[in-house]
């Protein structure tokens, strides 16, 4: 399991450093570059680990993962403290190179939290639903998801991102906020909050509208399986 969670670890960190990185940066890309910048590295990422870990890097999906029984409970919060931890030192080094306050998500009106909280929940269902849907169905060629879950990440991003920023992804939000503590920590909760409803109502949804559950798999793949083959051997 420890190299799963390194996986998610490096995975977090690949995808929480580029947009942030963009950020600090600067120059004329605006919200589609953040967008695309975004979603290609949710997309490298996920060709690059997902074979390892499931790709989950998202503290929300690993919890609608969970509570649609397609991941197990007791490796839940080790996931979230190596995705946690993989978005911090992303947001550290961005921090290093270029100083704090980078790649921050601030609603653009905070005062409508209603809104603010239903843009992310929203864009975490989208999110959500298809991750479960191209990573739990054997059916599924494996030079899909990337594709798939990338072009949502990107998708989100030019909607959601001059309301919310589009982060979908509590562990994407806390690293920079850590460093833009007095601007953008009091905002954090909104990217907790929302993305975990989101991604538990879709993980549900996709559940109940599963056609053929013979085709279902675990994310990761068969994870209990071949744990219970090792502890066999």
């Amino acid at each position: 399991m420890n190299k799963r969670y390194l996986a998610e670890f490096i995975g977090t960190f690949g995808i929480v450093f580029p947009p942030v990185a963009l950020s600090a940066i600067g120059g004329e890309t605006g919200l589609m570059g953040a967008a695309w910048v975004s979603g290609l590295a949710v997309l490298a990422m996920i060709y690059a680990l997902g074979p390892i870990s499931a790709a989950h890097f998202n503290p929300a999906v690993t919890l609608g993962f969970a509570l649609a029984k397609r991941f197990p409970w007791k490796y839940v919060v080790p996931y979230w403290i190596a995705q946690l931890a993989g978005g911090i030192l992303a947001a550290a080094l961005v921090a290093l190179l270029f100083g704090g306050g980078h790649g921050v998500h601030i609603p653009a009106n905070p005062d409508l939290l209603g809104r603010n909280l239903g843009t992310e929940a929203a864009l975490s269902f989208f999110l959500m639903f298809v991750i479960i849907a191209v990573a739990t169905d054997r059916r599924v060629s494996g030079t899909a998801p990337a594709i798939a879950i990338g072009l949502t990440v990107v998708m989100n991003v030019l909607i959601g991102g001059a309301v919310t920023g589009g982060s979908m992804n509590p562990a994407r939000s806390l690293g920079p906020a850590l460093f833009a503590a007095e601007t953008a920590l009091p905002h954090y909760w909104i990217y907790v909050v929302g993305p975990c409803i989101g991604a538990v109502i879709a993980a549900l949804i996709y559940e109940a509208v599963r056609l053929e559950r013979e085709h279902a798999k675990g994310a990761p793949n068969e994870l209990l399986e071949a744990l219970t083959e090792i502890s066999r051997s």
